[in-house]
C-alpha cells in the first residue's frame, strides 16, 4: 500500500481543522507514513507544493533533488498568499465556512436520495441500480451523479444549464470508465439551502426528462432570471 499522501483540496475541505485529511484523522505522525505532499493550488488559491517527511527523506531530497528544489522555489509573494490562505483555513472564518458547506453536503445527499425514491426516478431505466448507486459515495463538497452513457450525460447537463443557474459539465468516457459517466456537482459555502434544494429538484427532473419521461418544464422549475 502507499506510504505517502497528497493533500490538495483536502486541506480546506477536511471536516475539521482545515489542515488536511491526515490531520482530521490524527495520522500525521503515523509510523507508516513516509511523506505528505501539500499542494497550494485549488484549496489555497495559489501554486506550488511542499513535502513534509521524515528526516531521512528530507536529507535524500536535499542531496539528490537539489536542482528540482531550487528550480521550483516559490517567490515571496506566493509564500505570503499561502500564509494568508492558511490563516483563514485554520481560523474561525474557515471553521464557520466548513461547517456550512458540510451542512449543504448533507442536505444535498439526503434530499436527492429522498427525491429519487419518492419520484421513482429511473424506474424504467435503472435495472439493478437503485438510487443509492446513482449518487456516488462521497461526503466531500464534490458530489457525482451517475448518468450512464455519454449522450444521456450530456443531455442531463444541457437540461440543467437550461433550468439554471447551474454551471455543470458532463464527465464522459473515456475520461471515466464506460458505464460510469457522471454529472459532477461542487457545493460551495456561498450557496444557500434554497439553491441546493432547487438543484435537487432540477437534477431529478432533468434525469427523467433525458429519457423523455416528461415533455415540458414544470412551472415550479422554470428558469429564474
Amino acid at each position: 500500500s502507499d506510504n505517502y499522501r497528497v493533500e490538495g483540496k483536502g486541506d480546506v475541505t477536511a471536516p475539521v481543522g482545515g489542515t488536511g485529511v491526515l490531520a482530521a484523522l490524527d495520522l500525521e505522525s503515523h509510523a507508516a507514513l513516509l511523506a505528505s505532499v501539500y499542494t497550494f493550488g485549488k484549496a489555497a488559491g495559489c501554486h506550488g507544493a511542499v513535502v513534509i517527511a521524515q528526516e531521512v527523506v528530507v536529507q535524500y531530497l536535499i542531496n539528490y533533488a537539489r536542482p528540482f528544489v531550487y528550480s521550483t522555489a516559490l517567490p515571496p509573494h506566493s509564500l505570503c498568499t499561502i500564509q494568508c490562505a492558511y490563516d483563514t483555513m485554520i481560523g474561525k472564518d474557515g471553521e464557520i465556512l466548513r461547517k456550512k458547506v458540510f451542512g449543504l453536503v448533507k442536505l444535498f445527499r439526503t434530499s436527492l436520495l429522498n427525491e429519487f425514491k419518492k419520484r421513482m426516478c429511473y424506474q424504467n431505466n435503472m435495472g439493478d441500480h437503485d438510487a443509492d448507486n446513482i449518487l456516488m459515495k462521497s461526503f466531500s463538497p464534490i458530489q457525482a451523479i451517475i448518468c450512464r452513457g455519454n449522450e444521456h450525460c450530456i443531455r442531463v447537463a444541457q437540461l440543467l444549464r437550461k433550468l439554471g443557474p447551474f454551471d455543470v459539465f458532463p464527465i464522459r468516457s473515456p475520461t471515466v470508465p464506460k458505464g460510469e459517466e457522471r454529472i459532477r456537482i461542487i457545493l460551495h459555502a456561498h450557496n444557500s439551502e434554497d439553491e441546493v434544494l432547487r438543484l435537487v429538484q432540477c437534477l431529478c427532473w432533468s434525469m427523467n426528462e433525458s429519457f423523455n419521461m416528461n415533455s415540458r418544464v414544470p412551472s415550479s422549475l422554470s428558469p429564474k432570471l
